[in-house]
């Protein structure tokens, strides 16, 4: 899996768009970005640069949504944006 998800992640950063950057204390950075597929979107999301996972989508609205889930869901346990 974490091989899969390395080799995922190199392919598609060059044409991928960071959706939002987090912070924890310690440090901690977190990241998720969002690519184009020819049948989709592909989300990776990154702890300290390092990519975590990956999900791939049938559509861009899906990718979004969900894109802001995980935000959500990492906010109740602590992370918090990076002011830009």
């Amino acid at each position: 899996m974490l091989r899969d998800v390395a080799e995922t992640s190199n392919r598609f950063v060059d044409d991928a768009i960071v959706m939002w950057r987090m912070q924890r204390a310690g440090g901690m950075k977190l990241h998720a970005m969002i690519g184009p597929r020819v049948d989709g979107a592909l989300v990776v999301w990154f702890i300290n640069g390092r990519p975590l996972g990956f999900r791939d989508f049938s559509d861009w609205t899906s990718a979004l949504h969900w894109t802001e889930r995980l935000q959500a869901q990492n906010w109740t346990i602590g992370w918090r944006p990076v002011s830009e």
